[in-house]
């Protein structure tokens, strides 16, 4: 089986590795919602987030069977050996009874060629029925737990109106882990009056808490979003360049634990819903710019991290 030749522990190799064999995340739309939209934190949400929950990719408010099939359509090849990981993206995907979150999560293992979950959720939505579900779910499928970290700043995560701060974000994570868990932590390269020392922090606590994976989003600003609107009103000006962006990402790779697999390096939102930069309409070539930067410097992932 072909295997990227990538500088770093990239998802696909991973998976391939595995499961020999290709698997793609099927995003889906669980119905589900979040505390800081119902009332509960804030009816605001996060200040970056969408209005569909960071959920573009998902095909809506249809059942779970049916965006299954819609997904595998979109995103199958014809003659390729594969399987799926069904990825509950959009809002919190355990915030909710614990039937309907059991229902939910077996319903899709049930699936044809559905061989793990991918969870995405907030570390404040980790009871202990949510975390005795997990386990159970981790001792009979491939699991993965997303964490919408974003910073370890606790000024930034204020500013972005997430409602919790990194003390719980951490002991969230920590949860998780006593459970031998997978977890993976999303991290925002950009956000308002951070910078690299900002950056070099969060990779600082990542190597520490060795989750099993990463994201890596680039900021980007949607059209009549509140993060536009934060923008205007205090006169902001995006000024992330591209090469900054790709030599943040390179610092970070070669700084973060060898093993942690990546398994995004930039965003991707609707084309037409980002107001600005406009390269963050044109990931391959940034994607293209990373991956030529790392050979061109003979440069890996842990490269300059230290195993404490």
């Amino acid at each position: 089986m072909e295997i990227n030749k990538k500088r770093f522990r990239d998802f696909d190799s991973y998976m391939k590795l595995k499961f020999n064999k290709k698997i793609i995340k099927l995003p889906l739309d669980g119905g589900f919602t979040c505390p800081n939209r119902d009332g509960r934190l804030s009816s605001d949400g996060c200040i970056f987030c969408s209005e569909s929950g960071s959920g573009e990719w998902t095909y809506g408010k249809k059942s779970l069977h049916n965006q299954i099939v819609y997904q595998k359509a979109r995103l199958s090849k014809a003659g390729r050996d594969e399987a799926y990981l069904a990825y509950f993206q959009n809002f919190t995907n355990t915030y909710g009874p614990i039937d309907k979150l059991r229902k939910i999560y077996y319903g899709v293992l049930e699936e044809e060629n559905i061989i793990g979950l991918a969870i995405a959720t907030r570390a404040d939505c980790l009871n202990d029925e949510v975390l005795d579900l997990l386990e159970e779910l981790s001792k009979k499928t491939f699991l993965i737990v997303e964490l919408g970290m974003q910073s370890v700043n606790d000024r930034t995560l204020k500013l972005i109106n997430r409602g919790y701060d990194h003390g719980d974000f951490d002991s969230g994570i920590r949860k998780l882990h006593t459970r031998k868990i997978k977890t993976l932590v999303h991290l925002i390269i950009g956000l308002p009056y951070e910078n690299i020392d900002d950056y070099k922090k969060a990779i600082n606590y990542i190597n520490e808490i060795r989750p099993w994976g990463i994201k890596i989003h680039n900021l980007y600003i949607e059209k009549d979003t509140r993060l536009e609107k934060f923008y205007r009103d205090n006169d902001l000006s995006y000024d992330m360049t591209e090469d900054f962006y790709v030599d943040t990402i390179v610092e970070i790779l070669t700084h973060l634990d060898k093993d942690i697999v990546i398994n995004r390096l930039t965003g991707d939102g609707l084309r037409d819903a980002i107001a600005y930069p406009s390269r963050a309409k044109n990931k391959g070539k940034i994607l293209t710019k990373i991956d030529k930067m790392l050979k061109e410097k003979d440069l890996r992932q842990g490269d300059l991290w230290k195993e404490n």
